[in-house]
């Protein structure tokens, strides 16, 4: 299950460092040196210091010690704790109501900015054409994005890139772009799926008490069927704290989700594919095999899982990521879709993976006595397929 608190406002050129919303923002340089301490340390040697400090111990550790520490107390102070529980208990009845208040405001909200999204839709589809505009907010040179432009690595990226001709209706390949500059939505993107999502028109939010739904919008194409061009992605919502783990509330949880059904034209699903079978002697007749094939329109199909509980683990790993997918669209890409397109909003999910190559990259040269590349490091670029559309 993933909380799905309220939506917070990220500004322009904002990074998003995770999906879920953080009540508190923990001081890491002040903890970093006590984490790398624990991490040192064999999984089960608790404390090297005569100083009994939890706070230095692994996460299960901590937990264990304080449990023991709770269930040792005299009679009289355990029964105090479990007081300071109950107390607890009903501040979760009332952050249960604040969290439903803060849904239901969302919601009103949302239907306000639909006029927005439909002047949004009709400039992407090319069906309005916007009087000349300026742009009168403020943005300041970033020195590293421009040390990045400058890099050869840069330039030859930028030559991939397809220009638009001058007379390209609307915002061609919005929706696409969108999502191949969203880490998480670019991995459910393959290749074979550009064209038709090519053809997205847009994107909206159908709220309702207990849930939420993803529409997106199709224009005619050669994959879906016309009763296909608006496929819709259903997220059940939990807004009371589980009964058996009522302390980890933190508000409203995605319990489940549905999708839909689609109608594809004949030979067009994109989530199969026809492999050709060698012909094993002679005279036999080669009969093609059709085999299921990654595809982000599986998106649609999620595993049913009634009990996240009773799932085995495959199951719980995909609704998690699904679920993800989900808030993330309904409090971040549907509102500001433009600001993932002109790069305003990144995230950094693929950060640490290239600080990592290029950290045994630099450490492997050194290695070989390859002292002419000890440059000050410059951000790496990420690949053509998860910036750019083809």
């Amino acid at each position: 299950m993933l909380n799905i608190g309220s939506s917070s406002d990220v500004g322009s050129n904002a990074t998003i460092v995770t999906v879920k919303e953080e009540i508190k923002t923990p001081n890491l340089q002040a903890h970093s040196r006590n984490r790398s301490r624990s991490r040192s340390r064999s999984p089960g040697k608790i404390s090297d210091s005569t100083q009994l400090n939890p706070s230095e111990m692994p996460s299960n550790s901590r937990r264990a010690f304080l449990q023991h520490m709770v269930d040792s107390l005299p009679k009289t102070v355990y029964n105090r704790v479990l007081a300071l529980k109950h107390n607890q208990l009903q501040q979760i009845k009332i952050s249960e109501q604040f969290f439903r208040e803060v849904y239901e405001l969302e919601k009103r909200f949302y239907g306000q900015s639909c006029t927005l999204f439909d002047a949004r839709r009709d400039i992407v589809a090319g069906d309005v054409e916007p009087p000349a505009m300026e742009r009168y907010w403020h943005e300041e040179a970033d020195e590293l994005l421009e040390e990045i432009k400058s890099t050869e690595e840069f330039k030859q990226l930028t030559e991939q890139l397809q220009h638009l001709p001058a007379n390209a209706e609307g915002v061609p390949r919005f929706w696409l772009t969108v999502f191949r500059n969203v880490a998480l939505i670019s991995d459910l993107v393959q290749e074979h799926d550009e064209p038709l999502l090519e053809c997205l028109m847009d994107v909206r939010i159908r709220y309702e008490s207990d849930s939420y739904t993803v529409h997106f919008q199709f224009r005619p194409n050669k994959y879906l069927h016309t009763s296909s061009l608006l496929l819709t992605k259903k997220y059940i919502l939990r807004h009371e704290a589980d009964k058996e783990y009522p302390f980890m509330f933190e508000g409203p949880e995605i319990v489940r989700c549905e999708g839909c059904h689609i109608h594809w034209r004949d030979g067009s699903n994109l989530t199969l594919q026809t492999i050709k079978q060698k012909r094993l002697r002679k005279g036999v007749r080669n009969m093609p095999k059709v085999m299921p094939r990654e595809s982000f329109f599986r998106f649609f199909s999620p595993p049913q899982a009634m009990d996240l509980s009773l799932a085995d683990e495959k199951t719980k790993m995909v609704l998690g990521a699904d679920f993800e997918v989900g808030y993330l669209l309904r409090t971040q890409i549907v509102p500001k879709a433009i600001l993932f397109y002109t790069g305003d909003i990144v995230d950094n999910v693929n950060d640490d993976l290239y600080t990592a190559e290029n950290t045994s990259a630099s450490l492997s040269s050194v290695s070989h006595g390859d002292q002419n590349n000890q440059k000050d490091p410059v951000d790496p670029i990420p690949s053509t397929s998860s910036v750019f559309p083809k």
